[in-house]
C-alpha cells in the first residue's frame, strides 16, 4: 500500500519542485536573521545558525532518542551513527522555511502562541488557563525559558502557515482511491501439493572436502567474529554514589519539584453533543430537563455512537471546553461554550487523579540525588582523572594515583565481539553497557589506550585493546554436525526443487487443475481460504505467497514451504475482493489517507524548493570539530 501510494505522489511533488524553484529563483531568499558572528556554523542567505544553538539542540534532541540496547542514547553515539548531521540538515530546513514565511509577510499573534501552549499536554487547567507553578516546571523539564519557547512557537506557527498553503487543494483521485482499495482489500485461495524431503531421492553422503568447501560458500554463517581482549580503566557513578550520603530534607525538597512527575491525572469517560448556536444548545439543556436522554439528543441528530463517544480524556486536555471536568458522574452539562462552537458534555465515568506518596517514592529519589551529586563529583575531578591518565605508565597504575579521590578500578575483560558476545556466543559478563564502549574498542588499534568516556549508565571508561584474535572460517571439525545437516538439506533443496520444477513446466502446459497434480505427483492436494497479500499462510513460505500475488490465476509456481527444506507446487484458484461492511465509508477512508498523504508531499516538496533556492553554506571545519572527540 505504502509503495503505491509512493509512486501515485512522485508526479505532483517533481511538478510542484519545478514550478516552485523557478519561482524562487525569481523571488530570492530574504534574511531570516540581522546579526553576524565569527560562530556560525551554518549561514542560510544572511540567517546564521551559531554552533552553540546547534550543540544545544542537538544535546536536547539525543537525549530523547533510545539506542539498540533500549537506553538512553549518549552524544557520543549520536554522533557516531550521523545523528547530528542529520539534525543541522533539519535546523537548515527551517531556517530557510522561517526565512520565506517572514518574506511572505506572514504573522503569528499572541492569541495563536497561547493556543498552542495550551494545546501542549497536561499545561492547561480546567478553566482555560495556565497553572505558573506547572508551566515552570514544564520550562525547566524542557531546559528553556519562557521567551524561548514563545519565540519556538511562534516560528513554528510561521512554518506551518506557509506549509499549508501548500496542502490546499490536493484531493485523491477517486480512480487512485478505488485503485489503491482494491489493492488493499484483494483476497487469493491457493491449492497446492508440498514436496517432502523423501522425493529428494538418495543423497551420497559428502567427504570432509565437500563439506569445507560449502562452509567456504556460506562463510558468513561458518566464520568466527574478530575477538579483542580489552583492559578498561572503570570509574562506575554507582559506586561513587554508594558513598554519598542524601537527608531526608534534600528528599523532601527533590520530591516538591519532581511531584508533577509523580502525579496521574483524572481521566473521564465523556459523551459531547456540538451545537452551532447557544440558543440550539439551551433547548437541548432544557429537552434533557423535560425527561429526554443524552441518547435521544444524538438520534435526533442523526449521530452514532462513534459521533459522539469521545473516550477517555485526560484532565487538562486543551480539546475540551472549560467545565467539562467539574461535572458530576452521570450528569450532563450546561451548554459550554468550545473552540468549535456549543456543546452539551455527559460524564459516563471518572477515574480520579493521584499522586505518589513521599514515602513511596523516597529511595527511588534517595538514589537519584546521590547519582546526580556521584556525576558532579566525578567532573569535578575530571583535571586529577586527566593527570593521572598523563602521569600513569599504565592503566594498572591510574587508581593508585587517584587514591581516595574516586574509586576507580582496571578490569581486563574476557574476548569480545562488536556485539558484545564471547567465544561461545553469549554476552561478556562485566562489560560497560552501551554500543560506544564496543565502538571504542573496535576502533582502536592494538596497545593504544582510547579515550575518556561515559555510558548511557554513567559507567566512565578508558579502554586499551590488549589483544586481537582475527575472524576465521571454523573447519568441519569444528561443526560437523551443523554443517552436514545444513548441507544434506541443501541438496534435498536442489533436488525437490527440480522435480516440482518438471511438474510445474507439465501441468501449466496442460492447464492441470488441484486433482491432475496431486494424481501425477502422488502427493496430498491442499488449500487455503481465502487470504491477504502480506498473510502468515502456514505451509507456505512468505516469499511464495508474494509471488503468488503477482502470478495470474491458475499458473503453477514452484517455491519454498514454511519449513526448509520441503519445496511446494502451488496456484491461485480464485481471486476476490473482502467485502466491506460500508463501500462508500471504506472508499472515503482510502480517499482521505491518499489525500493527506499528497498534501504532506507537496508540503515537503514545497520546503524542499524553498531550501534547494537558498544559499546554504556550512563551516565543515568547524562541525568536524565539534565531531573530534573531547580531550
Amino acid at each position: 500500500m505504502d509503495t503505491m501510494r509512493a509512486a501515485s505522489k512522485t508526479w505532483v511533488a517533481a511538478i510542484l519542485i519545478g514550478f516552485l524553484i523557478l519561482s524562487f529563483a525569481i523571488w530570492g531568499i530574504n534574511d531570516i536573521f540581522t546579526s553576524r558572528s565569527a560562530t556560525a556554523i551554518v549561514t542560510v542567505g544572511d540567517a546564521e545558525l551559531d554552533y552553540r544553538t546547534f550543540e544545544q539542540e542537538f544535546a536536547l534532541r539525543t537525549r530523547q532518542q533510545i539506542n539498540a540496547a533500549g537506553n538512553p542514547m549518549t552524544v557520543q553515539e549520536a554522533r557516531e551513527n550521523g545523528y547530528d548531521r542529520v539534525i543541522l540538515n533539519d535546523m537548515i530546513k527551517d531556517m530557510a522555511v522561517l526565512g520565506e514565511a517572514k518574506r511572505l509577510g506572514l504573522g503569528a499573534s499572541d492569541a495563536m502562541v497561547r493556543a498552542a501552549i495550551l494545546d501542549i499536554p497536561g499545561l492547561a487547567q480546567p478553566g482555560g488557563g495556565i497553572d505558573p507553578s506547572i508551566f515552570g516546571q514544564f520550562l525547566q523539564q524542557i531546559q528553556m525559558t519562557e521567551p524561548e519557547l514563545v519565540q519556538l512557537l511562534r516560528e513554528n506557527l510561521l512554518r506551518d502557515q506557509l506549509a499549508r498553503t501548500a496542502m490546499v487543494g490536493a484531493p485523491a483521485p477517486r480512480g487512485m482511491a478505488l485503485a489503491l482499495s482494491a489493492y488493499e482489500t484483494e483476497r487469493r485461495s491457493i491449492e497446492y501439493v508440498v514436496f517432502p524431503t523423501g522425493k529428494a531421492g538418495e543423497i551420497a553422503p559428502p567427504d570432509d572436502a565437500i563439506l569445507q568447501t560449502f562452509m567456504e560458500a556460506n562463510a558468513a554463517a561458518y566464520t568466527t567474529p574478530e575477538l579483542r581482549t580489552v583492559t578498561a580503566l572503570i570509574i562506575d557513578a554507582a559506586d561513587v554514589a554508594a558513598k554519598l550520603d542524601v537527608s531526608d530534607a534534600d528528599i523532601a525538597t527533590e520530591y516538591d519539584v519532581r511531584k508533577a512527575t509523580y502525579e496521574t491525572l483524572e481521566t473521564r469517560e465523556l459523551q459531547q453533543i456540538s451545537y452551532s448556536t447557544k440558543d440550539e444548545a439551551d433547548a437541548a439543556r432544557k429537552s434533557l430537563d423535560n425527561g429526554k436522554t443524552f441518547e435521544d439528543l444524538a438520534a435526533a441528530r442523526e449521530l452514532k455512537p462513534e459521533d459522539f463517544n469521545l473516550g477517555v480524556i485526560t484532565k487538562g486536555d486543551a480539546a475540551l471546553p472549560a467545565g467539562a471536568f467539574d461535572i458530576a458522574e452521570g450528569a450532563v452539562s450546561q451548554p459550554l461554550e468550545s473552540q468549535f462552537g456549543w456543546v452539551l458534555v455527559k460524564v459516563l465515568k471518572i477515574v480520579p487523579g493521584s499522586v505518589k506518596p513521599l514515602e513511596e517514592v523516597k529511595d527511588e529519589l534517595r538514589k537519584a540525588i546521590a547519582l546526580d551529586r556521584a556525576l558532579i563529583d566525578i567532573s569535578d575531578h575530571t583535571s586529577a582523572i586527566e593527570d593521572a591518565l598523563a602521569a600513569a605508565d599504565t592503566l594498572e597504575s591510574v587508581p593508585g594515583l587517584l587514591g581516595d579521590k574516586l574509586p576507580a578500578k582496571v578490569v581486563t575483560f574476557a574476548p569480545m565481539s562488536a556485539d558484545g558476545n564471547g567465544a561461545d556466543g553469549k554476552p561478556v559478563a562485566g562489560v560497560p553497557d552501551g554500543g560506544q564502549y564496543r565502538t571504542d574498542a573496535f576502533d582502536a588499534e592494538p596497545g593504544d589506550t582510547g579515550q575518556f568516556a561515559e555510558t548511557p549508565l554513567h559507567i566512565f571508561y578508558v579502554p586499551r585493546v590488549d589483544l586481537v584474535t582475527p575472524p576465521a572460517v571454523q573447519k568441519v571439525t569444528d561443526r560437523r554436525d551443523d554443517v552436514l545437516a545444513a548441507w544434506m538439506a541443501a541438496e534435498q533443496a536442489k533436488a525437490l526443487t527440480a522435480l516440482a520444477s518438471g511438474f510445474e513446466e507439465r501441468a501449466n502446459a496442460a492447464s492441470s487443475d488441484l486433482a491432475a497434480v496431486a494424481t501425477e505427483t502422488g502427493l496430498e492436494g491442499k488449500s487455503t481460504e481465502a487470504v491477504a497479500r502480506d498473510e502468515a499462510v502456514p505451509g507456505l513460505s512468505p516469499a511464495l505467497v508474494s509471488a503468488l500475488f503477482s502470478t495470474p490465476q491458475g499458473k503453477w509456481v514452484t517455491g519454498g514451504a514454511s519449513e526448509a527444506p520441503l519445496i511446494v507446487l502451488a496456484r491461485v484458484k480464485q481471486i476476490t475482493t473482502a467485502p466491506a461492511e460500508d463501500p462508500k465509508a471504506a472508499e472515503r477512508e482510502v480517499r482521505g489517507a491518499v489525500t493527506r498523504d499528497i498534501a504532506n508531499e507537496l508540503a515537503s516538496a514545497y520546503q524542499d524548493a524553498i531550501l534547494k533556492a537558498s544559499e546554504v553554506v556550512i563551516d565543515e571545519a568547524l562541525f568536524n570539530q565539534l565531531r573530534s572527540p573531547r580531550q
